[in-house]
Order: structure tokens, then C-alpha cells, then sequence
């Protein structure tokens, strides 16, 4: 099959508005099919088979827990092409424009976004961790190896997945990019095992902690008004 006719079912997947508020809802977190028909508010019968059409699209993918079914997105690329068709579109959910909560801090798929993710973005420049973007792509600053080595990431590795290690991900509500990629997901990780941050079930709004603030402000220079 050559690459047009590989995009056209791809495309034929999320022309479905059913389909595509279905992943919106997994960009949040993983989700039951009873999950998913509360969210939408449509039959399980028609969720359901939304679903297996995502899955034989490669769009998400499922596991079992004891008797339920978990569905979730297939990976971090899923998640990013889902941000940019609602970029794109002009279709931010109201519900950010709301929330200081989300506006602050928050996920895009498996990276930091919002105003902390912004920031934290501006301050990797600022040090010479990563280079202005070309084209979206971002690579290490003169000071890459260094800092990122003091946080322990083995950036070999990070460019070895399957997937970008680096790229500028435009921000919704900033208008500016966070970081994405392997490298964003990592520094991702490093704050959350540390305790910086919390991320609440079932939602993409994420608490920063007094630590956090704190931590971030010493390491990055990041300093956010919520």
C-alpha cells in the first residue's frame, strides 16, 4: 500500500466527530468503554464500535484489567496529532480558557504544558540546554550534554525511540511552544518522580507543589503567577 492510501483511511478514522471526541477524551488518560459512553453520551454498542475501528486503524490500543477493558491512545505521536487538528482547527476547549488550574499547568499527552511547561521551554533557551527551533525541531544547546547529564537522562537512549527526540509543540493557551518529544517526556518523568508535580486522575490539569515551585525556581529560574 503506498503512503497516499495509507493516509486516506488514517484521515477516513478522524473524520468521525464520535471518533475524534474519543480520542480527545483518551488524550486525558486511559478509559473503559462504560467510561467513554458516560463521557460522549452515546450507546455502548456505538462506542464500542468507534473503538475497533480506532484500533484496527492503530489509532489506540487495549489491555486488560480483571474484567474491564482499558483502552488509550497508542503513543505520544497519536497524542500530538490530536493537538494539532484542534489547534489547526481552532477548536481549544472552553473548559482551558476557564480553568487557571489547566491554563497553569497541565499535560499534552506525555510532556508539560501551560504556563510552567512555556516557561520551563524559555528557560532550557536561556541556558543553552536546547537551540531555537527550525522548523519546529529542536536540538541541544552548547549546554545540552551538561545539564541534561546533572539530571541523570541518558540522551543516547532518549534518541534511540521511536519517536522525535525534540520538537517545539505549540501551546494552546500561550500561543508559544513547550517542549515535546522523548526529551520533554523525560524532563516530564524527572519532575514527576521528585514529587514537583501531581497529576490528579481523570484529567490533564496538573498541581504543582510548593517543592516544585520551589525546585523549579532554583534549577530552571522558573518562576510562574498563577
Amino acid at each position: 500500500m503506498d503512503e497516499g492510501n495509507r493516509l486516506f483511511p488514517l484521515a477516513q478514522a478522524l473524520a468521525d466527530p464520535l471518533r475524534l471526541a474519543i480520542l480527545q477524551h483518551l488524550m486525558e488518560g486511559p478509559a473503559t468503554v462504560s467510561e467513554l459512553q458516560s463521557l460522549t453520551g452515546e450507546a455502548q454498542s456505538k462506542v464500542s464500535n468507534h473503538l475497533a475501528l480506532l484500533r484496527e486503524r492503530d489509532l489506540v490500543r487495549v489491555t486488560r484489567e480483571g474484567r474491564q477493558m482499558i483502552y488509550f491512545l497508542r503513543d505520544a505521536t497519536v497524542g500530538q496529532l490530536i493537538e494539532s487538528l484542534t489547534l489547526v482547527a481552532g477548536m481549544v476547549p472552553a473548559r482551558l480558557w476557564r480553568s487557571p488550574q489547566l491554563i497553569a499547568a497541565r499535560t499534552c499527552y506525555d510532556h508539560l504544558a501551560g504556563r510552567y511547561g512555556v516557561a520551563l521551554f524559555d528557560a532550557l533557551l536561556a541556558q543553552g540546554a536546547i537551540e531555537e527551533p527550525e522548523h519546529g525541531e529542536v536540538k541541544l544547546g552548547p549546554g545540552g550534554e551538561e545539564i541534561f547529564g546533572k539530571l541523570g537522562f541518558n540522551l543516547s537512549a532518549l534518541r534511540r525511540e521511536r519517536r522525535r527526540f525534540a520538537f517545539a509543540c505549540p501551546d494552546w493557551t500561550e500561543r508559544r511552544p513547550h517542549l515535546g518529544g522523548s526529551l520533554g517526556a523525560a524532563l516530564w518523568a524527572y519532575c514527576v518522580e521528585r514529587g514537583w508535580v501531581v497529576k490528579p486522575q481523570g484529567t490533564r490539569a496538573i498541581i504543582v507543589t510548593d517543592a516544585g515551585k520551589q525546585k523549579l525556581q532554583e534549577q530552571f529560574g522558573i518562576r510562574v503567577e498563577e
